[in-house]
C-alpha cells in the first residue's frame, strides 16, 4: 500500500528558472479500476490476486453491499534500474482497485454501486466461464459471451436513462433561457441518445475534444474503457479462448483461471511449471503479471520518469500527451511556468552512466511545450517561479 510522503522544490543555480528535480511524493494513482460483475464470478478472488490481499471468500455468501479497496504499485523494472543508479528508493505509479461487489442480473440500474462504477477510470467486468455444480448460474447454462452482452446492455441502459432525464430538464431550461451552452448540450445529448438506440456503447462514439468536455461530468458508464475478464477453469479455458480480443474502441477481452492461478501462486515458483503441465496449461499467462500491461494498453497510458538524489519516480500520462500536459501531472505551478523540458531515454541515460556523458553525445535534449513525451523517457522541467 502506498503512503503520502513529503518533498520540496529545488532551486536552479540562477534566478531565471527552476529545474524540476523530483518534487514531492504524493498519491500518484495512474488510474482507478473497478471490478464488478454478476454474483459468484470470482470478483474477490481476482481482487486478492491483483492486490495480494486476503479478503474473505465464500461460495455461498449473498452479500452484495460490501466493497474492497486497495492501492498498489505498478511494477516497472526500468524504474528499479534508475533507482539503483541514484541509490534512492523507487516511487512507483499506483493503481487503485475497487471490488464493487455483486449485482443481480438486470439490477444494475437499481444498485447503489453505480457511484463506484462512475468514479472509475476503467471498468473490469468479471465473467463466469468455470463450472461448479454447487454454484448455480441464474441463466444456465454457462455462457460468457451472453453475459458480456447482457452487462453491456445494462451499462448502456443506465446511460440512456441519465441522458433522458437530463434532456427533460434541458427542454424546460432552453425554453426559458435560450443559452448557447444549453443548446449545444441538448444537441449533443440527442446525438448520444440516438447512438445508444443503435445498440452502440458510448466508448465507440467519436467525441471531439469540445464534446468530451461538454459531457465529462456525466461520467457515462458505457463510455469508460472496459476489460471483460473471463474466469475459466482447467476444463473450459481452452473452450473459450476464442473470446479473447485485442483492444478496439476502448474494449478488450482477456481469459484466465482464478482458482488455478491462486493455487499455483501458493506454490514455490520452481514448482509451478510442473503443476501447470498437470493442468494442461504449460503456457498459462498469470493475470497477476499480465493485468497491468493489459490495463495500460486499454487505457492508452505510458510512464515517464523523474530522477535525482531525493527520489526516482514514475508518472503516468495518456499516450500522445505533450510535455506541457506531462508537467501538469507533477504540479500546476510547473505547468504555468513551463519553459523547456530536458528529455532523455531511460536506456540512453543508463548506457551513458549519467547526464554529463549523455549531453556530450547529444542524447539529452531540450524540448518545448508541444513535444510528445514517449514511454520510458526521463523528463526534467525548466519553469519560471
Amino acid at each position: 500500500m502506498s503512503t503520502i510522503e513529503s518533498g520540496k522544490l529545488h532551486s536552479a543555480p540562477d534566478d531565471l528558472y527552476c529545474i524540476y528535480q523530483p518534487l514531492f511524493s504524493r498519491y500518484n494513482c495512474s488510474m482507478i479500476l473497478t471490478i464488478f460483475g454478476y454474483p459468484k464470478t470470482g470478483k474477490t478472488l481476482l481482487f486478492n490476486l491483483l492486490t495480494e490481499k486476503k479478503e474473505k471468500i465464500s461460495k455461498f455468501s449473498t452479500s452484495g453491499n460490501e466493497f474492497h479497496k486497495a492501492i498498489v504499485d505498478v511494477p516497472d523494472p526500468r524504474l528499479q534500474q534508475l533507482a539503483a543508479f541514484f541509490a534512492t528508493p523507487p516511487v512507483y505509479a499506483k493503481i487503485e482497485y475497487l471490488d464493487a461487489g455483486a449485482i443481480s442480473l438486470g439490477e444494475v440500474k437499481n444498485s447503489t454501486f453505480i457511484d463506484l462504477l462512475r468514479r472509475a477510470d476503467g471498468l473490469v467486468h468479471l465473467v463466469r466461464a468455470f463450472q461448479d455444480p454447487e454454484i448455480l448460474h441464474p441463466l444456465e447454462p454457462i455462457d460468457p459471451a451472453r453475459d458480456m452482452a447482457a452487462m453491456e446492455d445494462e451499462l448502456k441502459t443506465i446511460d440512456f436513462m441519465t441522458i433522458e432525464k437530463r434532456l427533460e430538464r434541458l427542454e424546460i431550461d432552453v425554453k426559458k433561457l435560450k443559452v448557447k451552452e444549453l443548446l449545444e448540450e441538448q444537441e449533443l445529448l440527442k446525438k448520444l441518445q440516438a447512438f445508444l438506440e443503435q445498440g452502440k456503447p458510448l466508448r465507440a462514439y467519436p467525441f471531439s475534444e469540445k464534446e468530451g468536455l461538454l459531457v465529462r461530468g456525466f461520467k457515462f458508464l458505457s463510455a469508460k474503457p472496459l476489460l471483460n475478464l473471463v474466469n475459466a477453469d482447467e476444463n473450459t479455458i481452452k473452450t473459450y479462448g476464442g473470446l479473447v480480443r485485442p483492444v478496439a474502441d476502448h474494449t478488450t477481452t482477456a481469459l484466465f483461471a482464478a482458482k488455478i492461478e491462486q493455487e499455483l501462486l501458493d506454490l514455490p515458483a520452481e514448482e509451478r511449471p510442473v503443476f501447470q503441465r498437470e493442468y494442461g496449461l504449460p503456457d498459462y499467462r498469470y493475470i497477476h503479471d499480465e493485468f497491468i500491461k493489459t490495463s495500460y494498453g486499454l487505457m492508452n497510458l505510458i510512464s515517464f520518469f523523474t530522477v535525482g538524489k531525493d527520489e526516482t519516480k514514475a508518472w503516468t500520462i495518456e499516450n500522445g500527451s505533450s510535455a506541457y500536459i506531462a508537467s501538469g501531472k507533477i504540479h500546476s505551478d510547473i505547468q504555468k511556468g513551463f519553459i523547456r523540458a530536458e528529455v532523455i531515454s531511460w536506456r540512453d541515460f543508463l548506457d551513458c552512466q549519467g547526464f554529463a556523458k549523455a549531453k556530450e553525445k547529444g542524447l539529452l535534449r531540450l524540448e518545448g511545450k508541444e513535444y510528445t513525451v514517449r514511454d520510458g523517457e526521463i523528463v526534467h522541467f525548466r519553469f519560471n517561479t
